[in-house]
């Protein structure tokens, strides 16, 4: 009776110890398949990343090209602008720009004739804080005239920024970066 309870024992080891190496084998197969699996798909996903990358730099350089397309045009429309923003009995005499800050000198009959002139180029959107630094009463041949300098930011992308912006995601697929 003693034997075959050993015996019986042994079986059931020897049957529990069949049972979880089969479960083993499975099991490393299933990690061998998932291992084949993962290496097939990360040269893909490397592509991808890749790909992913160019298209932002790619993004980046329409953008870059967006800009200067628009500041090409920039300073004429500037100058254009200025002279648009000059009245009649004003005369400009300097302007001055260097790294997107101007400086405006010139003569005008009266302070009104300067104000209107600030006001024009401040409606402007090439020009930005159009604040008046200097205004003096000056004496030319006999006629009094208000000397004035003028000082404000340029933008030589003026309203053209958001159409640079619009143009780069056109040219990128119309995806926002």
């Amino acid at each position: 009776m003693g034997a075959l309870v050993v015996g019986m024992l042994v079986l059931a080891l020897v049957l529990g110890h069949s049972w979880q190496a089969a479960r083993l084998a499975r099991a490393r197969h299933q990690i061998g398949r998932l291992n084949q699996d993962l290496a097939a798909i990360a040269g893909p996903y490397a592509d991808v990343s890749r790909m992913h990358q160019q298209k932002r730099e790619l993004r980046e350089k329409l953008r870059v090209i967006a800009e200067l397309e628009a500041k090409k045009v920039g300073p004429l429309r500037v100058l254009v602008d200025l002279s648009t923003a000059t009245p009649d009995k004003l005369w400009l005499t300097e302007f001055n720009e260097t790294g997107g800050v101007m400086k405006v000198s010139g003569l005008g009959v009266d302070e009104q004739t300067v104000a209107d002139f600030m006001r024009r180029l401040a409606t402007s959107s090439y020009f930005r804080e159009v604040d008046l630094e200097e205004t003096t009463l000056v004496d030319q041949k006999g006629v009094k005239h208000r000397r004035f300098v003028v000082k404000g930011n340029v933008n030589y992308l003026g309203g053209a920024q958001p159409q640079a912006q619009a143009m780069a995601d056109k040219r990128a697929g119309g995806q926002a970066p």
